[in-house]
């Protein structure tokens, strides 16, 4: 029930990014008993929808529950194993990918607009979609360099040189997904959660789900 709870705010703050509903940091949603904070925003069909999304979706998520618990596993190893971590992480990121896309498919995240130059209206949710589309590859890269950079630092005798080594690999792999978001037109973002773009502290529906 908790991880279900979990799981549940987890979606429900991607949506809300997506739909606009920017008072709430995608970071700051959670539980306060078996409330979702914020949930009051969303309309009952929304809730409704989203309720689906996750009874659909039960065995993606909790594949994606016991693939996490692996990744964390070999990363906290003393002496860890890094292609099986690359390997867990990369699985790892499909499997939230698809969960990613079907939320897309359901119709959880609703179109973006804003006023652009000269008052005309940009789509961004068309934008984005097609943005995660064209970097899946490069994201899954920072999500596997992510995850074998912990296990380097959680090793009983972490090696600076491969630790060096990685963090130089993943500052070109998201040097190259920021100069991507530039050219496809997206606004200025933070990297974070494996190479996922954040604006303005909101999460445009791709949190680590």
């Amino acid at each position: 029930m908790k991880s279900k709870m979990v799981l549940m705010a987890i979606v429900l703050a991607s949506t809300m990014a997506i739909t606009g509903l920017q008072q709430a940091s995608a970071r700051g949603v959670g539980y306060q008993g078996d409330t979702p904070r914020h949930s009051h925003k969303l309309d009952d069909a929304s809730k409704a929808k989203l309720e689906k999304f996750l009874t659909d979706n039960k065995d993606l998520r909790k594949k994606i529950a016991m693939k996490k618990a692996e990744e964390s596993a070999l990363v906290r190893s003393e002496t860890p194993n890094v292609e099986a971590v690359k390997m867990a992480a990369g699985e790892l990121f499909d499997l939230k990918s698809t969960l990613r896309e079907n939320a897309v498919n359901a119709g959880l995240f609703a179109s973006m607009h804003r006023e652009g130059k000269e008052g005309k209206t940009e789509n961004w949710h068309e934008k984005f979609v097609k943005f995660f589309a064209d970097t899946k590859d490069l994201r899954k890269q920072i999500a596997q360099d992510k995850a074998v950079k912990r296990a380097l630092m959680h090793s009983r005798t972490p090696d600076p040189l491969a630790v060096i080594k990685i963090a130089g690999e993943l500052f070109d792999l998201k040097s190259s997904l920021h100069d991507k978001a530039v050219a496809a037109g997206l606004p200025r973002f933070n990297m974070r959660h494996h190479g996922n773009m954040c604006h303005r502290g909101h999460n445009y529906g791709m949190m680590n789900f």
